[in-house]
């Protein structure tokens, strides 16, 4: 299963989906907009919105075949009578809270909520799923959750429901093999990037990160020693200084805190971001770079400058780097 919400982890939605849908089974997304996009664009293959709808939205969904998670029996309810009205049968994946504390039916609740939601017309219950809380640091809180989730699965085939089991994503899939069941939720390791060093540490194989984020040059200019460098005077040069002005910035998705910590790749060489990073633009330090020129092309992430690099750097993770790229910002196959 492909997970591709949030814009594909700031990949581009569309491009990762035409990209992979030969090679996988099915399709993730958070939303019921992003599924329906999917749809939109062409994306046969199955489709599961894992977290979230609106009731507008459920009668777009069913009828374009989407499966719909289901945590609540109002919208269960909805569901069945939306499908029931199209005189069609809604797929389902029941949300099982196992210890992540989110949206999800609790395991003491389950009978309960099964033995109310088998009463509703043209439903089918085709999947039932959880979520881990910590598989990237936690083997035994991971073994625990996975112990509940075999339980509700026990639960359910002795009511003689037998769904598709799926709980592991990118990380459960490498350090804990047995929680793989039918499907595995494939996310940030679907963009090459590892989701701790202990998956990284356990897996047999490489990943090469997809992304590269790149800009150019808008304008190249002389600083005299001793000059200021954007909003709050943070910066001031060393030495004659020449800088060159990117169209990047917090608004892009290039985070503030990478001002006067953060680099750029120009001309085979690594560049200090000078002063704040500003809502559209970010200045750098290119005087040891030969025949600097506006047009020239700059990587913010790739091959170079990493997104775990950038990551540490601003004390986050890597998923949340390349998921804040601005989805406005054309992404090309290349």
């Amino acid at each position: 299963m492909s997970v591709v919400k949030s814009n594909a982890y700031g990949h581009g939605m569309l491009e990762v989906g035409k990209t992979v849908e030969k090679d996988t089974d099915w399709f993730a997304t958070a939303s019921g907009v992003e599924a329906i996009e999917l749809r939109k664009a062409g994306i046969k293959k199955s489709i599961l919105v894992m977290s979230f709808y609106s009731d507008k939205e459920i009668l777009e969904l069913v009828k374009r075949n989407i499966s719909l998670v289901v945590y609540d029996l109002k919208l269960a309810r909805l569901i069945s009578a939306v499908a029931k009205k199209l005189k069609k049968t809604a797929t389902i994946h029941l949300k099982i809270d196992t210890g992540a504390s989110r949206v999800g039916i609790m395991p003491t609740e389950l009978a309960r909520f099964v033995d109310q939601l088998v009463r509703l017309p043209n439903l089918k219950i085709e999947g039932v799923f959880s979520h881990f809380a910590a598989s990237e640091e936690d083997l035994e809180f991971t073994k625990h959750q996975n112990h509940l989730f075999d339980n509700v699965i026990e639960e359910l085939e002795w009511r003689g429901i037998t769904p598709i089991r799926h709980i592991a994503c990118t990380a459960a899939g490498i350090v804990a093999p047995g929680s793989r069941h039918d499907l595995v939720r494939l996310g940030i390791g679907l963009y090459g990037l590892w989701p701790s060093l202990e998956a990284k540490k356990q897996a047999k194989f490489e990943l090469k990160p997809a992304l590269s984020w790149q800009t150019q040059v808008i304008q190249v200019k002389t600083l005299a020693k001793g000059a200021f460098v954007g909003y709050g005077l943070t910066y001031k040069t060393k030495r004659a200084t020449k800088l060159a002005v990117l169209p990047v910035g917090y608004y892009d998705g290039y985070d503030r805190k990478l001002g006067n910590q953060g680099e750029v790749f120009i001309g085979g060489k690594r560049c200090k971001v000078l002063g704040r990073v500003c809502m559209n633009l970010i200045m750098v330090d290119v005087t040891d770079i030969k025949n600097v020129k506006a047009s020239d092309r700059v990587e913010l992430i790739g091959k170079t400058i990493t997104a775990d690099e950038l990551a540490k750097k601003i004390g986050t993770i890597n998923y949340e780097v390349v998921s804040r790229i601005n989805p406005l910002i054309p992404r090309r196959l290349v």
